[in-house]
């Protein structure tokens, strides 16, 4: 039998593609990338597992929407503006309303992973 988490499968035979998770979490981490909320999907997509979870350590995700000043030193995203972010993030359909700043969420008819690991989520209790 066909382990499900070792391919990838949308509904009715759509198309599908592959991107750099590290290019992803790399993008999300560049201000010229777009809002905030583009930031969030591309960090979500960077980091999620083979269940569709971006699990995030305490303050990642503000330091990744963060800015670099001239001297190289990161600012991070206030918290305001970080839930606003997974806010407009989550009205637009680019992440699952579950979604927060410790744990991102991408809907699996858009977004799967094949994967021999079996990821878990600790901030979901999975």
């Amino acid at each position: 039998m066909t382990d499900p988490h070792r391919q990838i499968v949308f509904a009715g035979g759509s198309p599908w593609a592959a991107f750099s998770q590290n290019e992803m979490y790399k993008l999300a981490g560049e201000s010229s990338t777009g809002p905030l909320h583009i930031r969030v999907l591309f960090a979500a997509m960077g980091k999620m597992n083979a269940f569709g979870h971006a699990e995030l350590r305490v303050g990642e995700l503000a330091r990744i929407l963060g800015t670099v000043t001239d001297t190289g030193e990161v600012v991070a995203c206030r918290r305001d503006s970080v839930s606003a972010a997974i806010k407009e993030a989550k009205s637009r359909g680019l992440i699952a309303p579950e979604s927060k700043a410790r744990c991102l969420v991408l809907r699996h008819h858009i977004f799967q992973k094949s994967t021999k690991d079996r990821w878990r989520c600790s901030v979901h209790d999975l």
